[in-house]
């Protein structure tokens, strides 16, 4: 009976090890990850930790712009990172390896996996890579929005000067929350969808901010949390949080991104690929979105 009873306890041991070193592997990607988006980030992070005065808004604008292919590498970085462990990954891998068993290869308009299926928490060169690829393609995205912002910000400027102004403050204010969620919305799109068309890219991110409004809640008080983090102790929490608070802050956009992603799944007609995104095998189309050749051009 006392060989049975350490037969017994031997594979619940096993699984709290890998439980264990699973949960191990998660954070060092994840403060690692984010370790490497404040270079990434940098001008932003700069920013934010040196020029504290919100008159230099432009200031700031810019140095979002700039730091955009940062935030879209890690975004990449935790679209497929192994080490996550994530229900979507995983799903991901196995898609990928039926598809590869029946001779199938992954259709050239979605991205292929940023992050090797054999790594277990290594994130640098994963992270650059992704950096190099998605570079050009953020700037382009966030570019525009950075324009808008600037009018949506100037017009908040002159609005509380003038006596009636106070009537449009909090629609532009609205708008101006909206395009932030947008921009981040709009980066998960191009993570995944490489190819696609700026403009279709933004004008879904925007129609997906306002499917899930309630999101862009969560995602602004993480990230005024994040802010103010940064401005009390911005070496810790640089170093500490970053990760975590991206993290929560891609968690949220990309569950504002699925119902696009299940969408654009449904329209190839691709068994893998709707295995891939957890298609059911039937379900109502989103009407409201655009056509899947403006995301395989």
């Amino acid at each position: 009976m006392a060989g049975s009873d350490g037969d017994q306890g031997r594979p619940a041991k096993g699984y709290a090890m890998r439980a264990l070193l699973g949960i191990t592997n998660s954070i060092a990607v994840v403060l690692g990850a984010g370790c490497c988006s404040l270079l990434g980030m940098l001008p932003l992070a700069a920013v934010l930790i040196f020029l504290r005065d919100p008159q230099y808004f432009p200031t700031y604008l810019l140095a979002a712009v700039l730091s955009a292919p940062g935030l879209a590498a890690l975004f990449a970085i935790y679209r497929d990172h192994p080490g996550l462990s994530s229900a979507s990954a995983r799903a991901r891998r196995q898609a990928m390896d039926s598809m590869t068993e029946r001779g199938q290869s992954l259709p050239d308009w979605i991205a292929k996996p940023y992050v090797d299926s054999g790594t277990v928490y290594g994130f640098f060169r994963a992270y650059w890579r992704a950096y190099k690829i998605l570079a050009l393609r953020s700037w382009a995205t966030w570019l525009p929005l950075g324009f808008i912002a600037f009018a949506l910000i100037y017009d908040l400027q002159i609005m509380s000067q003038l006596s009636w102004g106070q009537i449009m403050f909090f629609p532009i204010l609205v708008c101006l929350l909206l395009l932030v969620q947008t921009a981040l919305v709009s980066l998960a799109l191009l993570v995944e969808y490489p190819r696609a068309r700026i403009r279709k890219v933004l004008i879904n991110g925007l129609l997906l901010s306002v499917r899930r409004w309630y999101m862009l809640v969560l995602s602004l008080a993480i990230l005024a949390g994040y802010v103010w983090g940064l401005m009390r102790s911005p070496i810790l929490v640089a170093l500490l949080a970053t990760g975590l608070i991206w993290y929560l802050v891609w968690a949220a956009v990309r569950w504002q991104a699925d119902p696009f992603f299940r969408q654009m799944a449904r329209e190839s007609e691709d068994p893998g690929v709707q295995v891939m995104y957890g298609l059911p095998a039937a379900g109502p189309k989103c009407s409201s979105f655009t056509a899947l050749q403006d995301y395989r051009q």
